[in-house]
C-alpha cells in the first residue's frame, strides 16, 4: 500500500479555503482581512482563516473606536436569495438578516439588504402577521440603514406591507407623492407598480362589493377609471423601461390580474404570453407559464 506524502513537503503549494474576504481598515491606515461575523456597541468579530490546511480558524475582537471602515465582501448568501425570492427561502432569510441585523448602520454593509430580502419573502406569505413583521421591519431600516438606496426600497417594502394589511387609501396618497418626485427611474418603476397594485385592490373590493356593477351608471364609471389606471400604471414599466426586465414582468403580471378582474381573459392570456415570451427569465415567468396551461386558449 502506498504511502501518501502531504503536498506541502514537497514543496507543492497548497491552496487556501476560500472565504469571502471583508476587509477593515484601521484608523492608523493598517488593515486586516477575515470575515466578519459579529458586532455589538463596543467590539466587531473578525474570523480570520486558519494559517494552513487542517487548523481551524480564529475570531478575534477588534475595539470599534479603532476602526475607520470595513470594505464588506461578496456577499454569497444574499446572492442566492436575490436569485430565489420565494416562500420556501424564508426560514435562510430570517437567518441571514439575523446575522447582518447589528451591521444595519455600519457603511457599505449588506444588512440593509438582507432585511428588504427578508421582508419581501414575508409578504409572499398570506398570513397577516407576517406583514405585520413585515412592515416594522421596513420601518426600522428606514431609519437606521446608512444608505440612502436602502432606505428607499425600505419604503417601498413598508407600503407593500400596508397594502397587504388593507391601507389602500394611505398607501396610494404616499406611493403618489413619491411618484410625482422621484428622480431615479428605478424608484418611478418601482411606485408606479405599487400603484398599479393600490388600483387593483381598490377594483377587487369595489367588484365584491357591487356585483352588479354594469347596472349601475356611477359604479361602472368607477370601475372603468380604476381598471384604467392599473393597466395605465402597471404597463408604464414595460412600455417606456422595457429594458428593466424584472419591474416590466412584474407590470405585465400586474396587467394580467386587473384583466382577469375584469373578465377580459383574452387580454389577460396575451400579457402572460409576453412575460413567458420576452422575459423568460424572470420571477414572474413560472408563474405566468402556469396560468397559460390553466386558462382556455379560446377564451
Amino acid at each position: 500500500m502506498k504511502r501518501l506524502i502531504p503536498l506541502f513537503l514537497l514543496g507543492v503549494a497548497v491552496a487556501k479555503p476560500v472565504l469571502a474576504q471583508d476587509v477593515i481598515e484601521f484608523a492608523d491606515g493598517t488593515t486586516r482581512e477575515g470575515q466578519v461575523v459579529g458586532a455589538d456597541e463596543k467590539f466587531f468579530r473578525l474570523r480570520i482563516p486558519p494559517p494552513m490546511p487542517g487548523q481551524t480558524s480564529a475570531t478575534v475582537s477588534i475595539n470599534r473606536a479603532d476602526v475607520d471602515k470595513i470594505v464588506f465582501g461578496p456577499d454569497a448568501e444574499l446572492e442566492v436569495l436575490r436569485n430565489d425570492i420565494s416562500i420556501g427561502r424564508t426560514a435562510a432569510a430570517r437567518v441571514a438578516w439575523q446575522k447582518r441585523e447589528p451591521f444595519l448602520a455600519v457603511p457599505e454593509s449588506h444588512a440593509a439588504e438582507a432585511g428588504v430580502l427578508y421582508a419581501q419573502i414575508l409578504l409572499l406569505s398570506s398570513d397577516p402577521k407576517r406583514h405585520e413583521e413585515a412592515l416594522e421591519l421596513c420601518s426600522r431600516i428606514e431609519k437606521e440603514a446608512w444608505n440612502q438606496h436602502d432606505r428607499e426600497r425600505a419604503t417601498r417594502g413598508r407600503l407593500g406591507a400596508m397594502l397587504k394589511l388593507g391601507r389602500v387609501d394611505e398607501v396610494s396618497k404616499e406611493a403618489q407623492s413619491i411618484a410625482e418626485a422621484a428622480e431615479d427611474p428605478e424608484l418611478l418603476l418601482e411606485t408606479k407598480l405599487l400603484l398599479a397594485q393600490t388600483r387593483i385592490a381598490a377594483l377587487q373590493e369595489l367588484l365584491e362589493e357591487n356585483p352588479r356593477w354594469s347596472e349601475d351608471p356611477p359604479v361602472r364609471d368607477q370601475r372603468n377609471r380604476l381598471l384604467n389606471e392599473a393597466l395605465d400604471m402597471a404597463l408604464y414599466p414595460f412600455l417606456f423601461h422595457g429594458t428593466e426586465h424584472e419591474q416590466a414582468a412584474e407590470g405585465l403580471w400586474l396587467a394580467r390580474e386587473a384583466y382577469t378582474l375584469a373578465g377580459n381573459d383574452k387580454s389577460a392570456r396575451e400579457v402572460a404570453t409576453d412575460i413567458v415570451t420576452i422575459y423568460p427569465k424572470t420571477r414572474r415567468a413560472g408563474a405566468a407559464g402556469q396560468a397559460l396551461k390553466e386558462t382556455n386558449p379560446e377564451s
